[in-house]
């Protein structure tokens, strides 16, 4: 699974968005993607899935509805709780050490 660092995921999310090729609204779009992120991992998402390049346009659509919410709350599209379940579902592989 390809891991991102938050430059690169900041990069790809801003992509999606249609924002790429300046600084604009980047502290914002960090808190809202670092937001997303939490919300994957507290739905089940392992934080290595949740971090990784998978789930890139899940964490689009989802700083998507943040930045579009409107007064009495946020409410995630269909697809953003469509994939976050999806990516519950994947697993991480992970080198077993034996001593």
């Amino acid at each position: 699974m390809v891991q991102l660092t938050a430059a690169e995921r900041l990069a790809k999310v801003k992509a999606a968005l249609g924002m790429s090729g300046s600084n604009y609204q980047d502290e914002t779009l960090t808190i809202y993607i670092d937001e997303v992120i939490e919300e994957l991992i507290d739905a089940g998402v392992q934080k290595e899935v949740a971090e990784s390049a998978a789930a890139v346009g899940c964490i689009a659509i989802g700083v998507n509805d943040l930045w579009n919410y409107s007064s009495g709350g946020v409410r995630h599209s269909e697809y953003f709780n469509r994939r976050m379940t999806q990516l519950s579902c994947k697993k991480v592989n992970v080198d077993v050490q034996t001593d």
